[in-house]
């Protein structure tokens, strides 16, 4: 039987997931610098222990409202290939081992180039949990966009 890790997360009143297979780290004390023309979505960058890491913010990806940084914001570390992003969450609830019976596909209603970057959807402790895919949570040309930007600024 499968079975995968998943970070889980909250934003607002919803919860995400991302396999831990992509996370890095966790981070709660950090400063961000801010870029100008920064790629949109990315609030600034961080430098994590010597590396210069581009801050993404799921808010604005999914169209909420941007909160101040509070006591429970994090950020997690991942990516995939050479590019790592800091993913900045209202909070991280925990971390869980998701069975194979636990995960659906994502539903065909909303499957779409806007839902690209749902992974699928998650059922843990009852509640429903929306896989984030990292790969596919921007477009090839935002990704090009991140990796210029990071080029730019080591």
């Amino acid at each position: 039987m499968s079975e995968e890790r998943h970070v889980i997360f909250r934003l607002g009143n919803e919860n995400y997931s991302m396999n831990i297979e992509y996370v890095k780290a966790i981070e709660q004390q950090y400063s961000i610098i801010r870029v100008p023309d920064a790629p949109e979505h990315v609030k600034g960058l961080i430098n994590l222990r010597g590396e210069v890491i581009p801050v993404y913010s799921l808010r604005s990806r999914f169209h909420m409202e941007e909160l101040e940084r509070g006591e429970d914001t994090q950020l997690l570390i991942a990516g995939t290939g050479v590019i790592q992003l800091a993913f900045e969450v209202d909070a991280v609830v925990g971390i869980e081992t998701v069975e194979e019976e636990q995960k659906r596909e994502t539903p065909i209603v909303i499957r779409g180039d806007a839902t690209n970057y749902i992974g699928g959807i998650l059922n843990v402790n009852g509640q429903i949990v929306v896989e984030i895919s990292i790969e596919n949570i921007m477009s090839e040309s935002e990704w090009n966009d991140i990796e210029k930007l990071i080029n730019e600024n080591q």
